[in-house]
């Protein structure tokens, strides 16, 4: 190797050595995730739970009641709900944006090439004849910059950015998920009433007519006759309001669905047996519960890149590093590209 390339060599390899040596250091306070230790009065409970050997829950909770017309409406309203659409393309704008974050610690290549065929007019070359004016040149090369991310936080910001947009979509799934199973049980409850109330109407018609008998009979007075009469009326009367608090509860899951308030009356209006309750589910230790739940969780993530962007916002005291080279072959001929000669390159460390 000749002597003037090595020395090149050698001094792009200090630079680099020396960004990436800069880039090692951070600034700004480092995140310290919250203590949520359960107390010491919540032990006892602990040993209870395990003692019970209980079933946790998991993301599809549902599923565990067995009912096929419940998981079709969880997987509509999935598909249908305009606040998960926009929680979803919030989520996968995070992760373009911590996918970027992660390419700005990589030097950014690029290739050209060129190929040109001049000439000069007569009045920029005096005196020159036609084939001494014409010129060609041709050029190849490759190209790399990289602003060094000196402090490392930027990366850690968008990366906990993203953690919080994707704790925020499972939120809105829970929320979805809770009002539509909520309505549900509501509307499956409901009915039981419902038939719960008439066949107690059914039979307060029936003591009120074996009333009546026994008071045309003799074997009954007033009082009796007005007692059965008022007992089947107040049975009567909670019949109305329980219906419409079902059609209540079904236009309300026909919304949630994704379709018209009226469109699954026919098909929910059909009583079915309650669905049969889950094995009981631990929810462990409230610090753990707590880490469960979706918006504690987003709400950790934002302070962890609120805490992350405290270095970026620090860094930016700083000066800023930039590293730029360029390596080609530049010739006037296309013969003579890539020999020793028509070598080109360039190295440096731009600081503002």
């Amino acid at each position: 190797m000749h002597e003037p390339v090595a020395n090149g060599a050698l001094r792009a390899f200090k630079i680099a050595a020396l960004g990436a040596a800069l880039a090692a250091c951070t600034v700004g306070p480092d995140y310290v995730r919250p203590d949520t230790a359960a107390p010491e009065r919540f032990a006892h409970l602990m040993d209870g739970a395990a003692a019970a050997e209980p079933r946790r829950g998991d993301d599809a909770f549902w599923r565990s009641f067995g009912d096929p017309l419940l998981d079709r409406l969880v997987a509509d309203a999935f598909g249908a709900n305009h606040d998960l659409r926009i929680a979803l393309a919030t989520w996968d704008r995070a992760k373009a944006q911590l996918r970027g974050a992660r390419l700005d610690a990589f030097p950014v290549v690029g290739a050209s090439a060129q190929a040109a065929d001049t000439r000069a007019s007569a009045d920029q070359q005096p005196g020159s004849d036609r084939d001494a004016r014409d010129g060609e040149s041709y050029s190849v090369g490759i190209d790399a910059s990289w602003e060094l991310d000196l402090f490392g936080r930027s990366v850690e910001a968008e990366h906990a950015d993203a953690g919080a947009a994707a704790a925020d979509l499972a939120s809105a799934q829970v929320a979805i998920i809770g009002d539509l199973a909520r309505a549900y049980f509501d509307l499956r409850g409901l009915q039981e009433r419902l038939r719960v109330a008439r066949a107690n109407a059914d039979n307060q018609r029936e003591t009120l007519r074996l009333v009546d008998a026994r008071f045309d009979a003799g074997s009954a007075n007033d009082f009796d006759t007005a007692r059965a009469r008022a007992q089947l009326e107040a049975t009567l009367s909670t019949i109305p309001a329980l219906e419409a608090q079902a059609a209540f509860s079904m236009h309300r899951i026909g919304v949630l669905s994704g379709r018209t308030p009226d469109a699954l009356l026919t098909e929910l209006s059909q009583p079915v047996d309650l669905p049969a309750l889950p094995a009981r589910i631990d929810p462990g230790a409230p610090g753990d519960l707590l880490r469960r739940r979706p918006d504690v969780a987003a709400a950790e993530a934002r302070l962890h890149s609120a805490t992350a962007r405290i270095g970026v916002a620090t860094a930016d005291l700083f000066p800023r590093f930039t590293l730029g080279g360029l390596l080609g072959t530049r010739a006037l001929d296309a013969s003579a590209l890539f020999e020793r000669d028509s070598e080109t390159r360039f190295v440096a460390l731009g600081i503002d």
